[in-house]
């Protein structure tokens, strides 16, 4: 009875860590075609993208290696933090007024005000700050570490999945249990 529970538990691991592989490795593959292939400045999931802050611009409000995750959109209004393009540069700043041909922005910790921008620069509006959270965005995006958790998750599917017992027939020597290996009859019983 504890075997078939024990053999029920070990199969629903074995299936979500197989789930939770697949899931990574879609996830890598279409950052991978965003970014290199198709030559976007950003990847998108279900219309929100993360980025790392590089300076203290925003302070108090956003710092240097907080991330923020960014709705992508083209409704914005004054008051919103937004991150826009500025040539092939991602800024987040506030806007402060709106323009007949789009707005005005600028940085929390800035005196001046930056050049206007246009509606078609502005990527989209910050919907979430994760303080101090940009160390970790580098540790677990760059490829060796993705491999390495792809590796130990594919790893300890293996480990987890059980094909159960089977009768030895008369071609096969031994077979291997988790109560240990059974040879034929007649020779040696390993435990």
């Amino acid at each position: 009875m504890k075997r078939d529970y024990l053999y029920s538990f070990i199969k629903i691991i074995s299936r979500l860590m197989s789930i939770l592989l697949f899931i990574i490795l879609a996830i890598c593959i279409y950052l991978f075609i965003s970014l290199n292939i198709l030559s976007k400045n950003y990847a998108s999931l279900f219309s929100y993208t993360v980025f790392q802050i590089g300076s203290n611009s925003m302070a108090p409000t956003i710092t240097t290696n907080d991330l923020i995750v960014v709705d992508i959109t083209k409704n914005v209004d004054v008051d919103d933090v937004i991150t826009f393009e500025d040539g092939n540069i991602l800024v987040t700043h506030r806007i402060i007024s709106k323009t007949g041909h789009g707005f005005i922005t600028k940085g929390d910790a800035n005196n001046e005000n930056d050049k206007q921008i246009s509606t078609e620069q502005v990527v989209g509006k910050v919907v979430k700050i994760l303080p101090n959270m940009g160390v970790w965005f580098k540790v677990f995006t760059t490829p060796k570490i993705i491999f390495l958790v792809c590796f130990t998750l594919f790893m300890f599917s293996l480990a987890f999945s059980y094909t159960g017992k089977r009768i030895l027939t008369k071609s096969d020597d031994f077979g291997i249990y988790y109560s240990g290996i059974k040879f034929k009859k007649g020779g040696p019983d390993v435990k």
